[in-house]
């Protein structure tokens, strides 16, 4: 064989040695790259996964944190409140031993003249009664009949804001409407997200107030709108007798007392068996500049409302 032949055999074998080191290096490049590959699916598909529980879980933590600061506000209003009342309390025992000095101080002339005209008035109004009582025997035969009358004959349909009472066996009741619905907006979105694949949702909100608010939610295209809600009165629900309510140191009296007559109604629940009630609550409302709007229950029936419902007409 001649040196030329050897030389060309020399350098085949060289090509054919370098191609093999090439398809090798090639070869193990993408079997790395397939294997990163890989590892990027499953950590794509993991991450799909881990995807929802987290939005639900920060979901879940910004409604806690909301209600936290609800708690907050309303313990700082309640407080408020209370230091609010106690200061008007203050006030009037202030008031009282005022009034007691200052009789007090009065020498007996003048102690004996404040206890004649003590007298005098009481004998006044024994008189007028008497003459009341006379007349109303020598007219015994005609029935008498009382007209009274509270001006505002017109009812008013209610579009601005509203202080809701329950009025029920005598005794006067502050429905924190406002704080229910509140609370309510706020759990709508989660309770929907939780049960997204339901036809309808009801679940419970509270207790606020001494009321619970029970809801039912109904499916439409894209999510879910209110069907209606109701409230449940609960054991610890703070009633007041309608003589204590129309105080001005009572819960409706410092309820109201933050309230513009001119834009508030209050709307009343009444049950059957306080339907006399509701005309003396009505014209103790009245002169304090409030106008009133009955709802009427029936017994064993809970205060509810609907986006279907009609507003209340103030009288």
């Amino acid at each position: 064989m001649s040196v030329g032949e050897d030389s060309f055999l020399d350098t085949t074998a060289n090509l054919v040695g370098i191609l093999i080191i090439l398809v090798v290096i090639v070869g193990a490049k993408t079997k790395v790259e397939a294997e990163a590959y890989g590892r990027g699916l499953v950590k794509d598909d993991r991450a799909e996964e881990l995807e929802e529980p987290l939005q639900k879980a920060q979901a879940l933590e910004q409604s806690l944190v909301q209600q936290a600061v609800n708690i907050a506000e309303y313990e700082l209003e309640t407080e408020y409140r209370r230091l609010e009342r106690n200061a008007i309390l203050e006030k009037v025992v202030l008031a009282r031993q005022q009034a007691d000095e200052k009789l007090s101080s009065l020498n007996s002339k003048q102690r004996d003249a404040v206890q004649q005209d003590q007298i005098i008035h009481r004998l006044q109004s024994e008189i007028e009664a008497a003459i009341q009582e006379k007349g109303t025997d020598t007219a015994a035969d005609r029935p008498e009949i009382v007209l009274e009358h509270l001006p505002t004959p017109m009812a008013r349909t209610v579009f601005q804001k509203e202080v809701h009472l329950m009025l029920r066996q005598g005794k006067v009741t502050v429905v924190p409407w406002d704080r229910l619905v509140d609370v309510l907006k706020q759990q709508i979105p989660l309770a929907a997200q939780r049960q997204a694949s339901r036809n309808a949702l009801e679940d419970t909100v509270g207790p606020v107030g001494g009321f619970l608010m029970r809801y039912r939610m109904a499916s439409i295209p894209g999510g879910f709108e209110l069907d209606r809600f109701e409230l449940e009165p609960t054991s610890a629900i703070p009633a007041e007798s309608l003589d204590d309510a129309l105080r001005d140191t009572s819960r409706l009296g410092i309820e109201l007392a933050s309230r513009n007559p001119r834009e508030t109604v209050v709307t009343v629940w009444v049950y059957p068996d306080s339907f006399d009630d509701f005309r003396k609550l009505k014209a103790g409302l009245f002169s304090t500049g409030f106008l009133c709007a009955a709802r009427p229950l029936p017994d064993n029936v809970r205060i509810g409302a609907s986006p279907r419902g009609t507003r209340s007409s103030a009288q």
